[in-house]
Order: structure tokens, then C-alpha cells, then sequence
């Protein structure tokens, strides 16, 4: 089976019936240049035992990254191919990151263990698009707790959000991480100073943004065989 249709056959809503789909042969290994490698040395070394297919659906490109598991079948990726003008708005390590890799739009056969489960988009452009600014939406927690809520909201950006509301944020200028978790039963996540219960975590082992890309990478380089 191929890798697209490993993908395909683990997310069966992600194409429209009448999709218009043109899929490539796969490739192997991606080498991130030095400058971003040093910065993401887990994040390098699961390239490099990926093999890579280009997808286009509906026009849209997009590159499928897959790994053998441990149990012998395919998991991976499915990500937008890097950005050529990355936002400068960004904090630098992303802007660095976007572009040698656009993020991931859709991981297939994730493990449960891993930071990506019940995600949307994670780290890429777009979804870095939407500020913090939905915290007002939540002054009453703060409020109700006596409390005033202790960042500015547009200072920071989102770089991974579930369906459920959690959210993964990004300071522009420090690359601190924070998360948004108003549903959650994660035991990786210390209140933040100042903020009431389900609202402003830290989260553990990820103080900045690249240790949140490392720490993903080595989550799944964990169930990855160590050849591809």
C-alpha cells in the first residue's frame, strides 16, 4: 500500500468525493539546512528517515511524511509545503522553521501519547495567523477568580489548536509557549502565575518554541523504527 493511500484509508473525511488528486512518487529523507537542524535536532533527525510523497488536491500542494512504525504499518504527516515569506510578525525560530517545513495539516495513525492527537493545523502558517485575542472571550474565569488576565493577548499566536478549544500559543518577540486549556485532563501543564484553573498553562519540557518542536519530534521519533 502506498503511503497516500495508507493516509487516505486512515482519514477517510479529508477528501471530497470529486476530489481532483495528483500524487507523486515518494521520495526519501528531508535534510532541514544547518541553521534550522541546529535549532531542531529531533525535528532533523525524524526527516531524515521519512519518505516524502508531493500531493495536490483541489491545487493545493501538500507533502506527505511517513515513517514504519513500531507495529508495522505506516504513520505520518500530511503538511503544506514550506512558506517563501514566512510572516515576520512570527517569532524567529518559526519563521526559521517555515521555511525549510510548511507544518502539519493532518497526522495519520498518531500515536495517543503524542502533543498532535485531536489536532487541527500545527505550526503552520495559517493557524499561526490567529492571535491570542479569543482570551477576552474568557475574561469572565478571570474575573469571577479576582484575577486580570497576565499577557496581551496580541503579543502572542497560535501555533496548534484542537477541536475542542486548547490551544497552543507562541509569544512573537521571547518564543515563550503557553497553553489555552479550557479541557483537559494533560499531566504536563502547571498553572501559570496569576491564572485560574482550565485557562493559561506552561507546559512542561516546552518553555520556548523550539523545545515544543523537538519534544513533538522525539514523541513520535518513539514509535518510529530506526530505519525507514
Amino acid at each position: 500500500m502506498s503511503d497516500w493511500a495508507a493516509f487516505t484509508e486512515a482519514v477517510p473525511w479529508f477528501l471530497d468525493r470529486d476530489a481532483a488528486v495528483e500524487v507523486s512518487a515518494s521520495r526519501k529523507t528531508r535534510t532541514l539546512p544547518p541553521s534550522a537542524a541546529t535549532l531542531y535536532p529531533r525535528l532533523a533527525e525524524l526527516f531524515a528517515k521519512a519518505s516524502i510523497t508531493d500531493v495536490s488536491v483541489n491545487g493545493t500542494r501538500y507533502e506527505l511524511l511517513a515513517w514504519d512504525s513500531l507495529h508495522d504499518d505506516r504513520l505520518g504527516w500530511l503538511c503544506l509545503p514550506p512558506s517563501a515569506n514566512a510572516p515576520k510578525t512570527l517569532h524567529e525560530d518559526h519563521q526559521k522553521l517555515l521555511t525549510c517545513f510548511g507544518g502539519i495539516v493532518e497526522p495519520f495513525n498518531e500515536p495517543e501519547d503524542t502533543w498532535l492527537l485531536n489536532l487541527n493545523d500545527a505550526l503552520t502558517e495559517r493557524e499561526a495567523s490567529h492571535d491570542a485575542s479569543f482570551l477576552q472571550d474568557y475574561k469572565w474565569a478571570f474575573d469571577d477568580a479576582g484575577l486580570v488576565l497576565p499577557i496581551e493577548p496580541s503579543e502572542y499566536y497560535s501555533i496548534a489548536r484542537e477541536a475542542n478549544g486548547n490551544a497552543t500559543l507562541c509569544h512573537r518577540v521571547s518564543g515563550k509557549v503557553l497553553m489555552f486549556a479550557p479541557d483537559h485532563c494533560f499531566d504536563h501543564l502547571t498553572e501559570l502565575e496569576g491564572c485560574p484553573k482550565y485557562t493559561l498553562y506552561m507546559i512542561e519540557g516546552a518553555a520556548k518554541f523550539p523545545d515544543w518542536v523537538n519534544t513533538v519530534a522525539i514523541q513520535w521519533l518513539g514509535h518510529t523504527q530506526r530505519s525507514a
